[in-house]
């Protein structure tokens, strides 16, 4: 499967907008994680809702503290999809703070 996610922080709100596709079994639970250091897997912080289905949907809205305003800045957050045949997880996606453009 893939998918793709986009993350808008406005002030201390993040929301997250998605899409899926091409999984082997029905999607089950979206959630943020949040990692030690940058690519190495971490434990759910947030829940987000999630269509179902084999294609669809992934939404949120979050309210952050200070503190995890940082954290999603420094690369610690990321998505994660699971379905029913892929408990531990089906697709991943970091949040990356967009590139500086001059």
């Amino acid at each position: 499967g893939s998918g793709a996610v986009t993350a808008t922080l406005a002030g201390s709100t993040l929301s997250i907008t998605g899409t899926y596709e091409g999984l082997a079994s029905a999607a089950t639970q979206a959630k943020i994680r949040k990692s030690t250091k940058p690519g190495v897997r971490g434990n759910a912080v947030f829940d987000l809702q999630v269509s179902g289905g084999t294609s669809g949907t992934i939404s949120g809205r979050l309210d952050l503290t200070p503190a995890q305003v940082q954290e999603l800045a420094a690369g610690r957050y990321y998505v994660q999809l699971h379905s029913e045949k892929a408990a531990e997880g089906n697709l991943w996606g970091w949040l990356q703070p967009p590139e500086n453009r001059r």
